[in-house]
């Protein structure tokens, strides 16, 4: 009886030492992120990107995607902008960002609400002349992307509270680690605008829930006032490493 009990006990010793390696794993944030990256899989989020200005929020954008992974990171994404029309302010400059779909893929991408022209008649898409995530919304919205290791492992060097993370990065030291806001600020090269972020892991120690801020004076000339406002996007994850692939629109339908 003695001897059957002494196996028990060293079975399930070996069992807990096995399973320690893993759970160390599962437990660190990049792992986690690495696990689900993948040809064929993905993640989706919603983005709410609002000005905050005199103790008032004011929501202008909503966003809806998808990002398709590679080995290493992201690879492609299919974003619907809704934007609401406001003026005054940091709104009076705003003219050029309106509602749309864009689908990047890397150096190519394709908008229904352009850049730089209007869409042709008799088409519904542009191919831009500079690939970006999303067009003028991409560059009022989420900035940041912790679906990119390197991006992710920057974030997590910021205080922790719990499933919190919370830091300030400027848009310089972000731009060299991140593909996602180079292609979504194009023309923002070495810019020193500090952007505020609090990142929230889910129980599965992924990206669950990101917050960034950045004052709205960066989007307009130096000389132009526009107050002491912020621009805050609030991005939310869902499926992380689930079936997603995006494509490009039809050659019938684009234009460029």
């Amino acid at each position: 009886m003695q001897r059957m009990i002494a196996g028990a006990v060293v079975a399930a010793m070996t069992v807990l030492v096995a399973a320690t390696p893993a759970q160390a794993q599962a437990a660190d944030p990049l792992q986690a992120l690495k696990a689900k990256l993948g040809a064929g899989k993905g993640v989706k989020f919603t983005d709410v990107t609002s000005l905050l200005q005199d103790s008032e929020k004011t929501t202008f954008l909503r966003r809806t995607g998808k990002a398709q992974f590679g080995k290493s990171g992201i690879v492609a994404s299919d974003i619907s902008a809704d934007v609401r029309s406001h003026t005054g302010g940091i709104f009076d400059y705003m003219q050029n960002v309106t509602s749309g779909r864009t689908i990047w893929m890397g150096k190519k991408s394709y908008s229904t609400a352009p850049f730089f022209s209007a869409v042709p008649e008799g088409k519904k898409w542009v191919r831009e002349p500079i690939a970006t995530t999303g067009g003028w919304t991409g560059t009022y919205s989420q900035l940041v992307n912790p679906a990119e290791p390197a991006t992710l492992k920057v974030l997590l060097k910021g205080k922790k509270q719990g499933r919190s993370y919370s830091g300030k990065l400027t848009y310089a030291a972000l731009e060299k680690v991140s593909p996602w806001f180079r292609a979504s600020l194009p023309l923002g090269r070495g810019d020193k605008t500090v952007l505020e972020y609090e990142l929230t892991l889910g129980p599965d120690n992924l990206p669950r829930r990101l917050v960034t801020a950045h004052l709205a004076a960066s989007h307009v000339a130096e000389n132009v006032a526009v107050g002491d406002g912020k621009i805050s996007t609030e991005t939310r994850y869902t499926g992380w490493g689930a079936k997603v692939r995006i494509s490009a629109p039809p050659k019938g339908q684009t234009a460029g």
